[in-house]
């Protein structure tokens, strides 16, 4: 006798249409409210996640040129690669440079061939080709900005991707950055001796001042980028004398016109409380918005050995007639001007921020703070080019192949306890 098998139950399957249009039609006309409410939410979501797309591209366009994708490839690869390298040396990638700049905590380099974007330890975050003959970089918080010293193009870049790219009908003479990365180029035009122009960091023309009774040696915007000072100067007979004229940047309103009188401005830098300390041949005048000009110190253009500026601060070493210095060095910060600081060698390079003062010399490089007191030195740090110093108080010293970071633990740095 054989044995009965169990039957299976059976199952309470519902077939679910495989066509995406009978589908949302179920859910459309379910008798539970729940679903029905699932299904519409589902609906709203997909058109607004399309929605949301559509406005990232059509504001991030520019993310997605082949200049963009280019650099975005290299930052992800930069961040991948493992790095062996002494953290404290950025080699250049084309082992030269022309000029640079502190970008965030690395240095935006260029050479004639390209802008590098590097951190130290050797991670090259972003490089754009650049084709120049005389490269210039300035930077300011999260942008860059390269022009070519007698050429027509400059560009304007974040550490992704380039946001301005200019190519101009005169020769740049000269340029800046302002701190909300709106920038400035100066330039020689036809028919006018000179022009300064007010670029937005989309490269949108906001303000342009041309003068054919000028010569503009330099532009300068306010912290607040609202004011544009420009340093110029023009022949009264057989004498040069300058000027610096304030600007508001949104109306082209002349604020101001203060001048210099038998005097050659060389340098311009705009002080945090709307001051301009402008550095002239015979000495250093600050100048504020109002426009009264004080002559503060006075040299003469012989005796002019360095000058740094960054930010809203400047650092002047001049050469010394008076005991055992070799060398005076004044600071101008918040408007003030303060020095004489007296120094046994003469500096080779300057460097200034808010943490103070760096001097290199031919016995390695000393740091001071803001009130000019000893901080530190290392003898390792000779024969740079050029010093740059960071707001934490690190430098970087600058050589033909190569920038080496110190800092106040670095090997070989040591206390100094010199008087002023």
């Amino acid at each position: 006798m054989s044995e009965l098998q169990p039957s299976r139950p059976k199952q309470n399957i519902v077939r679910f249409p495989t066509s995406k249009k009978e589908r949302r039609r179920l859910l459309r006309e379910s008798k539970d409210r729940r679903v029905r409410l699932v299904g519409a939410l589902r609906i709203a979501c997909g058109w607004l996640l399309v929605i949301g797309v559509f406005l990232f591209l059509l504001t991030n366009y520019r993310l997605f040129t082949p200049s963009s994708i280019r650099s975005l490839a290299e930052y992800a690869v930069a961040g991948l690669r493992q790095h062996e390298g002494d953290i404290t040396t950025i080699n250049y990638q084309n082992g030269s440079f022309s000029d640079g700049a502190l970008f965030e905590s690395g240095l935006a380099y260029a050479d004639s061939d390209a802008l590098f974007l590097a951190r130290p330890g050797g991670a090259v975050t972003m490089t754009y080709s650049l084709g120049y003959a005389s490269p210039v970089v300035e930077a300011a918080n999260h942008y860059v900005l390269v022009y070519d010293r007698g050429g027509m193009e400059a560009i304007l870049t974040n550490s992704a991707a380039p946001t301005a790219e200019l190519t101009l009908a005169s020769p740049i003479l000269t340029g800046s950055i302002g701190r909300d990365g709106r920038f400035v180029l100066v330039t020689d035009e036809q028919g006018y001796r000179t022009a300064v122009t007010v670029y937005s960091t989309d490269g949108e023309e906001v303000f342009k001042y041309q003068s054919s009774e000028y010569y503009i040696v330099s532009a300068s915007l306010s912290p607040d980028g609202e004011t544009l000072a420009v340093l110029t100067f023009e022949q009264n007979g057989v004498a040069l004398d300058s000027h610096v004229q304030f600007y508001n940047v949104s109306s082209g309103e002349l604020i101001a016109n203060a001048t210099l009188t038998d005097a050659l401005g060389i340098q311009l830098c705009y002080l945090e409380n709307g001051t301009a300390a402008v550095l002239c041949d015979d000495g250093l005048y600050l100048v504020p918005r109002r426009g009264e000009a004080e002559h503060a110190l006075t040299f003469a253009s012989g005796d002019l050995i360095a000058v740094a500026s960054r930010g809203s601060a400047m650092a002047v070493a001049v050469r010394s007639y008076s005991g055992a210095a070799r060398c005076d060095l004044y600071t101008v910060r918040g408007g003030a001007l303060e020095g004489p600081f007296s120094l046994s060698e003469e500096p080779t390079a300057l460097a200034i921020s808010e943490a103070g003062t760096a001097v290199l010399s031919v016995s390695g490089v000393s740091v001071y703070d803001t009130d000019f007191d000893p901080l530190w030195s290392n003898v390792e740090a000779v024969g740079a080019r050029r010093l740059l110093m960071t707001d934490d108080g690190t430098v970087f010293a600058l050589y033909t192949k190569n920038a080496r970071l110190f800092t106040a633990h670095s090997e070989r740095s040591e206390e100094i306890s010199d008087a002023k």
